[in-house]
């Protein structure tokens, strides 16, 4: 009997405890125009982040192509030099994050 009343007075406290608890809390669902808000601020905001990475995209090539250029037609010493560099750096690159990733597994 003592243990029934123990549960009984255990499971009242719990039940106001989680009442107050979900009363504090607002359950409220948002309209359908501050999702269609939302979703079209989420939009025009990728769409101007997808503009500023290909404007910038668009930039460094033109200038890498530039260089390539440059070096391949006016010094061609140097353009084998930074063939070589790339090809070098590249690797070393490769086989520093491949030995990251081996050593997390």
């Amino acid at each position: 009997m003592k243990n029934d009343h123990e549960q009984d007075e255990l499971m009242k406290l719990l039940d106001e405890g989680f009442r107050s608890i979900d009363d504090g809390i607002d359950q409220s669902t948002p309209s359908e125009q501050w999702f269609e808000r939302f979703a079209k601020d989420q939009q025009e905001q990728l769409k101007k982040r997808f503009r500023r990475d290909l404007s910038v995209f668009i930039l460094l090539a033109c200038f890498i192509l530039a260089m390539f250029f440059l070096t391949l037609f006016q010094m061609p010493v140097l353009f084998l030099l930074l063939q070589g560099a790339a090809f070098v750096g590249a690797s070393i690159y490769t086989g520093i994050t491949y030995v990251k990733k081996v050593k997390e597994i």
